[in-house]
């Protein structure tokens, strides 16, 4: 916190509203949310930039507990925070469109929980000391739900940036821009090239940016801009060197990331790239359907195997193997990944040649 005071480079220093000698140690490490403080109402929106000032970073005993240690814990009375948006300023740098509705105030409501860590504080004291003077953005909305944040943010590419707008995810004009005209790749497209665990993830963060955007365009009718996009994944990210299915440690998700981009193929109309997909994707599937399976009884069917995997997963009783155990999140996410592969597939009056697909699959 005590870095954004100062200048760096070309940025100006932010206010992040409390002294020093308030964040001083663990002073503030944790705010604790509470509804029993008087005087506040539960149903009503606080001003974010007061109640951080006046409240959090007030050393009145009422604002406060203190433990049987003796350690003073500061509180938050309220889950409802309001930040005013300056119209004028947004509209006037860009962080809005035209056509944009815009809202008078941003409504964060922090969930259920009991409290806010200090790096949590650190963003909303940064938002609400700002005034929209600066653009805000983050590299996931993934932990923005435990501020009230999430609808408030829209993708530009690989970042996402605070807007006075509510609930809408891709901000799709300046997103395609970036990712047609800004957008490297490395050396993705040439052949050869070894990715590890991690380059794996990072490219695979890239690959679902784009299924998203595909999607967000198809949803405004614009497939042909939303196949470019696509296309131009496919294009230079070559498949030799990061195959559309490819077997990770991290829940399938490398193939359930195909898999989104894998519908956006077949929305957006583009059927000859969703085979390429498709096929890469139903290869290493059922690989791991089988390999799963040699784990066990040879005699037991797939949708038992599913079924099995499930049940373990709901702490049910099951038949599942020792060796099979491990493996029942893939299991079951292979298996309903084939399955909803064959719905598409149906649906959208294309059935690919190439690798046999499971009848009952």
């Amino acid at each position: 916190m005590n870095q954004l005071r100062y200048k760096i480079n070309q940025a100006g220093p932010a206010d992040i509203i409390f002294t020093p000698e308030q964040i001083m140690g663990n002073k503030r490490d944790i705010i604790y949310c509470t509804d029993k403080l008087p005087g506040f109402s539960q149903d009503k929106y606080y001003d974010l930039y007061d109640m951080l000032k006046n409240v959090v970073g007030s050393d009145d005993p009422k604002f406060s507990s203190q433990t049987e240690e003796g350690e003073i814990l500061n509180l938050l009375p309220v889950r409802k925070l309001s930040v005013p948006v300056d119209i004028n300023a947004v509209k006037a740098d860009g962080t809005v469109h035209e056509a944009d509705q815009i809202v008078n105030e941003l409504h964060l409501d922090i969930p259920k929980r009991n409290y806010i860590l200090k790096s949590d504080l650190t963003i909303l004291s940064l938002i609400a000391s700002n005034h929209w003077k600066r653009p805000i953005c983050f590299t996931s909305r993934q932990d923005l739900n435990n501020l009230g944040l999430d609808k408030y943010v829209r993708s530009t590419g690989l970042c996402y940036r605070l807007v006075p707008v509510e609930n809408q995810s891709f901000d799709d004009g300046l997103a395609f821009k970036n990712m047609m005209e800004k957008f490297v790749y490395g050396n993705a497209d040439k052949n050869g090239i070894y990715y590890d665990e991690e380059n794996r993830r990072r490219l695979n963060i890239i690959r679902l940016a784009h299924a998203q955007l595909a999607v967000s365009l198809i949803q405004t009718g614009k497939k042909e801009l939303a196949r470019q996009i696509l296309e131009k994944f496919d294009q230079n990210v070559k498949e030799s060197n990061f195959p559309y299915g490819m077997v990770s440690n991290r829940g399938n998700q490398h193939d359930i990331i195909s898999t989104q981009f894998l519908e956006a193929c077949y929305l957006a109309g583009d059927l000859g790239l969703a085979k390429k997909v498709s096929l890469s994707l139903k290869k290493d599937l059922i690989q791991q359907i089988r390999y799963y399976k040699s784990l066990g009884e040879d005699n037991i069917s797939d949708d038992q195997l599913a079924n099995n995997a499930y049940l373990l997963l709901q702490g049910k009783s099951n038949g599942l193997e020792e060796k099979q155990i491990p493996f029942a999140g893939d299991i079951l996410s292979s298996y309903q990944i084939l399955q909803q592969m064959e719905k598409w597939e149906i649906q959208f009056g294309k059935d690919h040649p190439g690798i046999e697909f499971n009848k009952h699959l």
